[in-house]
């Protein structure tokens, strides 16, 4: 999965021209070593590379202890899996930080925590619209309103609404589309469900990911046979998750299916 760069210092090359794009939130964090693991760890979590996300977001805070929109990330993926205890283990450092020091985009997710601290499974919706207002131009704000309704307020209808405007601000971004596949599918938009995962895999094509997506569309479409071939094609770019969906698509062609 192509979620490093050449080195540290042109990672940090490549940021600073997103941030100047409005790609991302504002972040405060004295170390650059630090925010270079936690962009890292944004751009893995693009393409579903989950253990690269967590793993990136670990060592940001490991550099950098008061690093708050580190373990927001880790507490908000935790919460997205429903991991309520480990959630929580995030959350307590996070509001133990001096908020004096915090920007907007920080103050905002730190309300969020706070619910969270109450009820681990209050609904960030009002946070995620409050986000939103306050950085309107900026595609990860968008993005993790879009992601947040989706899987934690399950709300297909508002993902959708948020994933539409990242891709007005960041129209090469392919993690947005496949959120929006799934999120069409959720609605039972299947055409454009299926639009979503062909522009992802068109944007990544080298993205195992784009094409497990889509090996999903077709196990949910029941066109069994074009699941498992997009299944193989995710496992054979280094998807070894993948297995179980091609799997399963062949045990549903045993059984009589396309």
């Amino acid at each position: 999965m192509k979620t490093t760069f050449f080195s540290i210092a042109l990672l940090l090359g490549n940021l600073a021209f997103l941030s100047a794009q409005d790609i991302y939130l504002p972040v405060s964090s004295p170390s650059e070593t630090a925010k270079a693991d936690y962009f890292k760890a944004l751009q893995a979590a693009e393409n579903a590379n989950i253990p690269g996300f967590f793993d990136g977001m670990k060592a940001a805070v490991k550099t950098d202890p008061n690093f708050f929109m580190a373990y927001v990330n880790l507490a908000f993926a935790e919460t997205a899996f429903g991991q309520y205890e480990k959630a929580a283990a995030f959350i307590k450092p996070a509001l133990a930080i001096d908020p004096a020091g915090l920007n907007e985009n920080e103050r905002i997710h730190r309300k969020a925590l706070e619910a969270w601290a109450k009820d681990p499974k209050a609904d960030p919706a009002e946070y995620m619209e409050a986000l939103t207002a306050a950085y309107p131009n900026t595609a990860e704000a968008h993005d993790l309103a879009g992601r947040s309704a989706a899987w934690l307020s399950k709300d297909p209808k508002a993902a959708v609404k948020h994933l539409l405007r990242v891709l007005e601000l960041r129209p090469g971004y392919g993690g947005a589309y496949n959120t929006l596949g799934y999120n069409y599918m959720a609605l039972q938009e299947m055409d454009k469900a299926k639009a979503a995962f062909e522009k992802y895999i068109e944007l990544a094509p080298n993205e195992p990911n784009a094409y497990d997506s889509m090996g999903e569309y077709y196990l949910n479409t029941g066109d069994y046979a074009r699941s498992a071939e997009y299944y193989d094609r995710a496992v054979s770019l280094g998807m070894e998750g993948s297995k179980n969906g091609a799997e399963k698509a062949r045990a549903a062609m045993e059984k009589g299916g396309n």
